[in-house]
Parts: structure tokens; C-alpha cells; sequence
């Protein structure tokens, strides 16, 4: 029996793969704009927590018993190494997503998603001798000096929160590399592609991550706002923003980034901003200036010098 591919259904699946993305893309700003009204019951810090671990724990009522009939009989157990790893990576996309729901607290949401772009551009090129990364790296933080610009007067807050996102993406893009490549699974996983290992690392990870937070976002919201954080129309709101913004995306992006090609991933990559910039719009009547769009036409232009000449890795990280 032949185990070839048919090329048609080969060439209808790459067809759609920039639709894939998009879609992936709109569902996380989508989240982001469902998350903003939850801003005035929940502090973004608690909306951040709900969202990451609503997320690790949709992720491994729907997931995990898929992976759990990838692994071999009488290795079921999670091995300490890449546990631990798993839980930092949670609590990476989990702070991530604190200081951006912060940062959208205070400024437009496609200004903050623009600035957060400046981490993984600095990964991409840190250690690159290419003129076009050098480029890309200038062109960039004369983006963000824009944007921050026009935002600082006004909510300086929102743009430090903003660059800690940044930061944080950047470590996002180091760890998630270390789970991505099969380093971190060596013997301990089932053989497949390294990015259903990820998915599974993922669920653990987000998993971990919110009952580690839980305690202290816990205590510090129901001291707050009490009972705010168990109403059943905020729950349900998480959730939804938890699957909108962190579980589709990534799902998407794992099987989108394993068949596409740099250039055609330099380009979408780049639509990010201008994806923000226009659910932001629309669904929270968000219109950037002048200045904001000049900064974030050169964030998208440094996003595509980066991302076709280096490794760049958007992991659903950011919104």
C-alpha cells in the first residue's frame, strides 16, 4: 500500500496556509479586544492569568488524549528535565501575557503589539553580521521611538509594559526553541513532529504555571474585587479569551510554520501589526495617528528584512 501523498490535497493544504494564519491572527487580537472590557471587573494581571490558564487547561482536556496515545506503553510519566522546562515556559507566555494585557490597559492595542515585535527582532539579529538585519534592527527602534512617543506623554505605563513584553517574548522565543527542536525531549517523548511535543509542552506548561500564580492573583483579586473573579460571565469570558488568544493561534501556527516558506512567513508575520491595528479599530475604536502608523510601517518593514533572513518565531506569543 502506497504511503504518498496525494500532491493535489498537498498543494490545497499549502494553499491555504496563509488563510490559516489570518485566521490564527485575528482570533488573538479578537481575544485581546474581548479582554479589554473584562479590565474594568479584573485587574489585566488576573485577565492574564485567567486567559493563560483557561487556555493549558482547554489545551489538555482536548489535546492531551490525542498526545496520550502518541507515547509508548509505560511511558506516560512527564520526566522532571522537561517538566521543569515545560512549567518556565508557561510562566514565560504567562508573564508575557501580564505585561501586555498591562500594556493595553493603557495604550491602542496595535501600538502595543508593534512595540512588543522589537524582542524576537533583537533575537533574530543578535549575532547577525548581515547588512539587512542590522537594518532591521534600526528601523525598528526608530519604529518604536515613534510610537512610544506618541503614547509616553499620555500613558507612560503602557509603553514600559509594553517593552517588558518584549523582553519576555524574546525569552518566550528561547525556551520555546529549546521544546520546538526536540532538545529538551530526547528519549522522554513519542516519536512524531517536535511540534505536537510542543503542544503537549504547552498544555503542561500553562497548566503548571496557573497553579503556581494562583495563590498569589487569587488572593490579591478577591481582596480587590470580590467576587468578581468567580462571576460565571467572566469565567466564560476567560475561557473564551484563553482559547481565541492562546489555544487556536498556536495550534494554527505549529501547522502552518512547519510547511511554509521563509518569504511567505516574512510577509504574514508581518500583517500582525496592521492586524491589531484594525480589530483594535473596529472593535475598540482605536485610530492610530499619524505617527503611531509611520512607526508601525517601520516595525512591519523590520519584521520583513528580519524574518526572511534570520530566525525569527512568532509563536503565538504576542495579544
Amino acid at each position: 500500500m502506497s504511503s504518498r501523498v496525494d500532491p493535489s490535497r498537498s498543494e490545497r493544504i499549502s494553499a491555504n496556509l496563509p488563510l490559516l494564519f489570518i485566521i490564527g491572527a485575528v482570533c488573538q487580537y479578537v481575544g485581546a479586544s474581548v479582554a479589554v472590557p473584562l479590565f474594568s471587573q479584573l485587574n489585566p494581571a488576573a485577565v492574564a492569568w485567567l486567559r493563560a490558564t483557561a487556555a493549558g487547561l482547554v489545551l489538555l482536556a482536548l489535546w492531551w488524549p490525542i498526545a496520550g496515545r502518541r507515547w509508548p506503553r509505560g511511558q506516560g510519566s512527564y520526566p522532571p528535565r522537561r517538566l521543569a522546562i515545560a512549567a518556565a515556559f508557561g510562566l514565560i507566555t504567562m508573564g508575557m501575557n501580564m505585561a501586555f494585557y498591562l500594556a493595553i490597559d493603557h495604550i491602542d492595542l496595535g501600538v502595543a503589539v508593534a512595540i512588543e515585535f522589537l524582542g524576537p527582532i533583537v533575537v533574530a539579529a543578535a549575532g547577525s553580521r548581515k547588512m539587512s538585519d542590522g537594518l532591521a534592527v534600526v528601523s525598528v527602534l526608530v519604529g518604536v521611538v515613534l510610537l512610544s512617543g506618541a503614547s509616553f506623554s499620555g500613558a507612560p505605563l503602557g509603553v514600559l509594559f509594553a517593552l517588558v513584553a518584549a523582553g519576555l517574548w524574546a525569552g518566550y522565543i528561547v525556551v520555546g526553541k529549546m521544546v520546538s527542536t526536540g532538545n529538551v525531549h530526547a528519549e522522554s517523548a513519542p516519536a512524531g513532529p517536535a511540534w505536537r511535543n510542543g503542544i503537549d509542552d504547552l498544555a503542561i506548561g500553562l497548566s503548571v504555571a496557573g497553579a503556581i500564580c494562583a495563590p498569589v492573583v487569587i488572593g490579591i483579586t478577591t481582596t480587590i474585587s470580590p467576587g468578581e473573579l468567580w462571576s460565571w460571565r467572566v469565567l466564560a469570558l476567560g475561557v473564551a479569551v484563553g482559547v481565541l488568544s492562546s489555544a487556536v493561534p498556536y495550534l494554527l501556527d505549529q501547522v502552518v510554520l512547519a510547511r511554509l516558506g521563509r518569504s511567505q512567513f516574512a510577509l504574514l508575520l508581518a500583517l500582525l501589526p496592521l492586524t491589531a491595528t484594525v480589530v483594535g479599530a473596529i472593535a475598540l475604536a482605536q485610530v492610530p495617528s499619524w505617527p503611531e502608523m509611520c512607526g508601525m510601517v517601520l516595525v512591519v518593514a523590520a519584521i520583513v528584512f528580519t524574518a526572511r533572513s534570520s530566525e525569527i518565531d512568532s509563536g503565538a506569543g504576542t495579544g
